[in-house]
């Protein structure tokens, strides 16, 4: 049974989800409360070698929809049983920079893999564990967005998926939005493009409120 709390974050690559992620840990941390950071695919041996193989530029192309959906989700196995939930069972928040919302994304509204079938996958890698807060980091169309922030140009430095078209990623946040919108009491959907001192503010309070009724 899960004791701790399991909060999450979401979004597009370069939304600033990282930054609200180590904003909310030291809030966190400035009340004492143990906090476990982990990110997908990542954070154990096993994960961070899929994540190699998930994330390299070279394998453009090259990984079929189906390939993804399990690889995302061996790495999430992993990860749940190694430290997610021990560290739930311990009664300790984490934190998951992405977790399987994501999956449903890129996979689902993005690759077009049935959502019944990922759902389930999820639920098998993840033994149910369903997290309390999902934090979904929103941007508008991308089209927009993209010619307002130069964060959103491509860059050579950019990953397998960060390559990927225009399209592609405009599919994968509007999933975001109906993932969102099918289960509102579980997401906090914050305007990334709003000043990180204004999106970090309405995360915390959400969280603390949610401490409050734990």
């Amino acid at each position: 049974m899960k004791k701790g709390l399991f909060i999450t974050f979401e979004g597009l690559d370069k939304v600033g989800k990282s930054t609200q992620v180590e904003n909310l840990v030291k809030h966190l941390e400035s009340k004492n409360l143990k906090v476990t950071l982990v990110r997908e695919p990542g954070s154990t041996e096993i994960s961070e070698k899929i994540r190699n193989i998930l994330l390299d530029k070279e394998n453009a192309g090259k990984i079929s929809p189906l390939t993804e959906l399990l690889l995302y989700n061996a790495a999430r196995a992993q990860l749940v049983d190694d430290i997610i939930r021990p560290a739930l069972e311990r009664g300790e928040i984490v934190i998951s920079d992405r977790f399987y919302d994501s999956t449903t994304a890129y996979q689902g509204y993005g690759r077009g893999l049935d959502i019944k079938l990922i759902h389930s996958v999820n639920m098998e890698a993840t033994g149910n564990l369903v997290p309390d807060l999902t934090i979904l980091m929103s941007v508008g169309p991308l089209n927009e967005t993209i010619n307002n922030h130069e964060r959103f140009q491509s860059s050579s430095s950019d990953d397998r998926l960060e390559r990927e078209s225009l399209e592609f990623r405009e599919r994968v946040r509007a999933g975001f939005l109906e993932i969102a919108r099918q289960e509102a009491d579980r997401f906090l959907v914050v305007d990334a493009e709003d000043t990180i001192e204004n999106v970090a503010a309405k995360i915390a309070e959400r969280v603390d409120q949610l401490l409050q009724t734990k």
